[in-house]
């Protein structure tokens, strides 16, 4: 009976360490980064800390984005997002709901200093 035990229990850890789920984890992962985008936004209107929590928090509830940095003293908020979830234009509605005004796409150098 401990040899028959023995070796079911051997089979078990056999077959279960052969297991291949790298692979479909690999291809998700894939696909995450195509969809995973990050925008960075100039915005006018914020003159303090508590105007990046605004937009942090009101872009924050907006489905699909993962991600939200403000900044008042670079006029800048950078949005990272699922693209299959949600779009700039979204995004940009959220902020202007809040209070403030989305001038366009802005380059960043540097993430912004407000979190």
């Amino acid at each position: 009976m401990k040899t028959l035990i023995s070796i079911l229990f051997v089979s078990f850890l056999a077959f279960s360490c052969s297991s291949n789920s790298s692979k479909p984890v690999q291809a998700a992962t894939s696909a995450v980064s195509v969809t995973n985008k990050t925008i960075n936004l100039a915005v006018d209107g914020m003159t303090c800390t508590g105007c990046e929590n605004t937009i942090k928090e009101a872009v924050g509830k907006v489905a699909g984005v993962s991600e939200v940095t403000a900044s008042h003293t670079e006029g800048l908020a950078v949005v990272k997002y699922d693209s299959t979830k949600t779009n700039v234009k979204t995004i940009s509605d959220a902020i202007t709901e809040a209070g403030y005004t989305v001038t366009g796409e802005k380059k960043a150098s540097a993430p912004p200093s407000g979190n």
